[in-house]
């Protein structure tokens, strides 16, 4: 029964606490890029001054990751989200200020890296604790769930901040998201999980990059986000802005019933062929974008595409749960934000190239290539299958 599996996972101690606090912190994340896009804009009165502070917010972000999970690991998930989190109040506080009283762009270029920088690794937090919280035998199903929660999220947040946008400026929504990022952080920080976390030794800078079998596969994750930054590209290059987001929301929604799919699944394949079997198949869906212009059959393989990449991506992150040493799961999963944030950085950049030149197609054909790509990688990669699920 599809049910049996998540509620194997919902019955650990304080998960579905947890779960709450997740979803409630990650669906600041996609409102955040929607409101601060549109916040920005208006208060600037510049698109390119909205992107840029779009820029340095990621790339800040991305920076920052694997020495947030680095410093989990070593004091603690409580102790540690405590600290960034008021930090990351006082960069909210910043950004809208600037923001009331339109400061210049330069202020808020500052304000926004500040933001990223003092991101609380919550996401990174709640991954690495599964293998705590749930049997061995279902932490498919535990990583299913979280890949669920982030898909889903990014569905109903720009739909909730069009909502917004009717009774309240977009200025309002960002301080929305800020107080629903603390509420949601604090929660996970004060979570049964957290209070058992302790402290331990330092360790070497990059020590978990040391680890071969997790470098690749944060290789391979980076090549998935990037044919993810190509599918944004290819459906604004081939269809009108309207049903861009439509295909994009096709997408989204193909992510979370893969994801569901697949953490119900109680026969499951090994990780390793798994991850080439759905690499395969997105190629295959890449591959068949190019070949039409259709809007609506568009939509039927961006929604197929969703499907199985919302299952590979399930397995991406069980993989790094599997892969990473307990004592270096917290900045494993910090270096996997770095890594899907560059390798969507790079797609969405050389594919909005590929578009000017050779179209849409092109941008489809390279994301194939690409997919193809880690399908090769994954080949040479070693690792060890969880408990089957009894």
């Amino acid at each position: 029964m599809v049910g049996e599996s998540y509620a194997a996972v919902l019955r650990g101690d304080g998960v579905v606490r947890l779960v709450i606090a997740t979803s409630i912190s990650r669906m600041t994340t996609s409102m955040l890029s929607l409101s601060l896009l549109i916040a920005v804009s208006k208060s600037t009165g510049s698109v390119v001054d909205a992107g840029a502070v779009l820029f340095a917010h990621a790339v800040a972000l991305a920076l920052i990751a694997p020495a947030a999970g680095r410093l989990v690991d070593r004091f603690g998930s409580r102790r540690t989200l405590f600290v960034f989190v008021g930090f990351h109040t006082l960069s909210y506080v910043a950004v809208v200020f600037a923001l009331v009283h339109q400061l210049s762009a330069a202020y808020l270029l500052l304000a926004a890296a500040a933001l990223g920088a003092t991101t609380p690794p919550s996401g990174s937090v709640v991954r690495a604790s599964w293998p705590h919280l749930v049997p061995e035998s279902n932490l498919s199903s535990a990583y299913a769930l979280d890949t669920v929660i982030n898909s889903s999220t990014f569905i109903l947040g720009p739909i909730l901040v069009g909502a917004l946008l009717y009774v309240m400026p977009p200025n309002m929504i960002v301080g929305s998201c800020a107080v629903a990022k603390v509420v949601g952080d604090m929660l996970i920080a004060n979570s049964p999980m957290a209070w058992k976390a302790t402290e331990r030794r330092p360790r070497k800078l990059f020590s978990v990059l040391a680890n071969a079998p997790l470098a690749l596969l944060l290789a391979i994750v980076a090549l998935d986000t990037f044919t993810i930054g190509a599918m944004q590209i290819g459906a604004v290059a081939s269809v009108t802005a309207t049903l861009a987001g439509v295909l994009l929301g096709g997408f989204a929604a193909g992510e979370v019933f893969g994801g569901i799919f697949y953490g119900a699944l109680r026969a499951q394949p090994s990780v390793k062929r798994g991850m080439i079997a759905f690499h395969l198949v997105t190629a295959c869906f890449f591959i068949l974008m190019s070949m039409t212009s259709d809007p609506w059959l568009l939509l039927l393989l961006y929604l197929g595409a969703g499907v199985f990449s919302g299952a590979r991506d399930a397995l991406g992150q069980l993989a790094v749960g599997l892969s990473a040493r307990p004592e270096d799961r917290t900045e494993a999963f910090g270096w996997l934000t770095s890594f899907m944030w560059a390798g969507y950085g790079l797609g969405t950049l050389l594919s909005g190239n590929l578009g000017e030149g050779w179209g849409a197609s092109a941008i489809y054909l390279a994301a194939a290539a690409v997919s193809t790509t880690a399908v090769i990688a994954t080949c040479w990669l070693k690792i060890v299958n969880p408990q089957p699920k009894e």
